[in-house]
């Protein structure tokens, strides 16, 4: 069954497009944003998402709690709804983190979660957030995550990776250390050509050299300045994933 209440932590860019799509599919959407800051809950607001006012009423209100918010502040915010599931008794709740963080963290969560006895499903999302609903897919894991599928009812691509709790965040952080990793290393190597006065040159060999490839990535390039903060969270979730 679809779900009908789903609570997204918290309404930065991505959460914006979650909470615009499912809103389009008549779906209540809510957050907590007491603790965020005005750009974040202006976006909440434009998207028609309903603020609550505290954590325990939007896990007594949610079916599902979607996590969406930078790397490290994931095991924060699951730590604040399993703290506010333990004070409101509620049973059943389904919690997706969708964030960009090592296997490692998705274990931590899972822990975190467990006294709760929240059910957990580990998730990354594969896309860019205007892409909601148009081809963004999310990957998921966990003994619970072919529940996530309900949420295909509202053009939201689902996966599912496996059993294991921590498999959709290694997925997503091996994936993302090609797709930010030639990012970077363009970056590093354009500078270097245009040190030399040869940052034209470079260019046309590499398209002659590599046909297609520069387009693919210089469209996420131009976003670096936006999101480098980020990036360079997942890209320490990705070395913390290798270094284990």
């Amino acid at each position: 069954m679809a779900f009908q209440k789903i609570g997204i932590m918290s309404i930065g860019e991505m959460g914006f497009h979650w909470a615009k799509l499912l809103k389009s599919h008549g779906v209540e959407v809510l957050t907590y944003d007491q603790d965020r800051g005005e750009v974040s809950r202006k976006r909440g607001e434009n998207a028609g998402v309903k603020s609550v006012g505290s954590m325990v009423e939007l896990v007594r209100e949610s079916e599902l709690i979607v996590s969406i918010v930078v790397p490290s502040a994931a095991t924060r915010v699951a730590g604040k709804v399993s703290d506010a599931v333990s004070s409101a008794g509620r049973k059943d709740l389904l919690y997706l983190d969708a964030n960009a963080i090592s296997p490692m963290t998705a274990d931590e969560i899972a822990e975190i979660l467990k006294p709760a006895s929240v059910n957990f499903v580990d998730g990354c999302i594969i896309g860019a957030a205007a892409r909601m609903g148009k081809g963004t897919i999310v990957y998921v894991s966990g003994a619970e995550a072919s529940r996530l599928q309900a949420l295909e009812a509202f053009d939201i691509p689902i996966k599912v990776l496996g059993p294991n709790t921590n498999q959709a965040s290694a997925f997503k952080v091996v994936y993302a250390g090609l797709t930010k990793g030639l990012q970077g290393l363009f970056c590093e190597l354009f500078m270097g050509a245009r040190r030399f006065g040869l940052l034209d040159e470079i260019r046309a060999q590499y398209e002659e050299s590599f046909p297609g490839l520069l387009d693919q990535v210089s469209g996420s390039i131009v976003g670096l300045q936006v999101h480098a903060g980020r990036r360079a969270e997942e890209m320490d979730e990705l070395k913390r994933t290798f270094n284990h």
